[in-house]
């Protein structure tokens, strides 16, 4: 279609009760969900499904969780796009992700906020589902029993270069920092506990309109985090990067990974830096992409595009909201220029 950007939530996109509508009406949703409790070695489908919400939001169940639910709606979504052109589903052999879309269908971009960004390396083709659980999974583990200790919050009201000025007035450098700059208001601090709750009184009395802790036990893109850099690369020599089929926007740069061979450095670098949200949106919105299209459990990440460009937002994340978007990419691009 050529104006299309499918974007992909991260951790705190988490709710019970995510994917299961798919997974009873899709079979490449149930083989997704099936797929992932092998590789994980534990019902990580029946958590996804029915909670309890204290399991869902620990950071070692949440990562594969959140990647399993946006990679089985995916697979969803294109099942039924091939069921209305006529195809027969895939048997694993033929290819996955975007890669399956038709071309009038296939995005110019994809890009993930935070943990979505590994969403986008499976819908791009750069790893498989089952590598990029593997992945995810090591990396909560690794966060949770070597990283950093701490929290997070989002910070409603004040821009990045704001929030960032009150925290260094008001802390010793580097106990907490901006983890994600999502929006020209909205930003996302993380540090240690102390540090998080004196910066979020401090950018209360400073004019911040809200100030929302995030449901995480970790706290990522905070510069304590880069201390399971070397394990998480260490695993990551184990795996098998592919070129992307489609440009993947990087969290850490706002710009296309250049190359395969690039992505791992950009992932160990993702643990300990800011999430550049604001301007990945900016990036693709200026390059062409009118049609954001947020797959995944929730409306978290179209609510961040919506106030950083002017773009037509569309959400996947049922059968109900797959057949509606499919309806309006459909005509959409019967009425583009031919």
């Amino acid at each position: 279609m050529g104006d299309l950007a499918f974007v992909f939530p991260g951790q705190g996109s988490q709710i019970v009760g995510m994917g299961r509508a798919v997974y009873e009406q899709s079979a490449r949703a149930r083989d997704t969900f099936d797929e992932a409790d092998r590789t994980v070695g534990y019902e990580l489908s029946k958590i996804c499904f029915a909670g309890p919400s204290g399991d869902l939001d620990n950071t070692t169940v949440a990562q594969p969780a959140i990647l399993t639910t946006s990679v089985a709606i995916l697979e969803a979504f294109i099942e039924s796009v091939n069921a209305k052109l006529g195809h027969r589903s895939s048997d694993g052999v033929e290819p996955r992700g975007v890669a399956a879309l038709p071309a009038s269908l296939r995005p110019r971009f994809v890009a993930g906020h935070s943990l979505g960004e590994f969403t986008a390396l499976v819908a791009a083709g750069v790893l498989t589902f089952q590598d990029a659980l593997r992945l995810v999974t090591e990396r909560g583990r690794l966060a949770a029993s070597r990283g950093a200790k701490g929290a997070m919050a989002a910070i409603v009201g004040l821009p990045a270069e704001e929030v960032e000025r009150v925290i260094n007035d008001t802390l010793p450098r580097g106990s907490a920092v901006v983890a994600n700059d999502n929006g020209p208001s909205q930003v996302t601090i993380a540090g240690d506990s102390e540090s998080v709750a004196r910066a979020s009184e401090a950018l209360t009395k400073h004019g911040a309109r809200k100030v929302v802790p995030l449901r995480i036990s970790a706290p990522f893109h905070f510069p304590d985090m880069g201390r399971i850099g070397p394990d998480l690369a260490a695993f990551m020599h184990t795996l098998h990067f592919h070129e992307p089929v489609v440009p993947i926007v990087a969290n850490v740069s706002a710009m296309p990974h250049p190359s395969a061979s690039a992505i791992p450095d950009a992932l160990v670098r993702h643990l300990s830096n800011r999430v550049e949200w604001l301007r990945s949106v900016r990036y693709m919105a200026e390059r062409g992409a009118s049609t954001f299209v947020e797959i995944g459990a929730g409306q978290v990440v179209n609510g961040l595009v919506k106030r950083i460009a002017d773009v037509k937002l569309l959400n996947v994340s049922d059968p109900l909201s797959i057949t509606g978007a499919l309806s309006i990419l459909r005509e959409r691009a019967a009425a583009a220029p031919r």
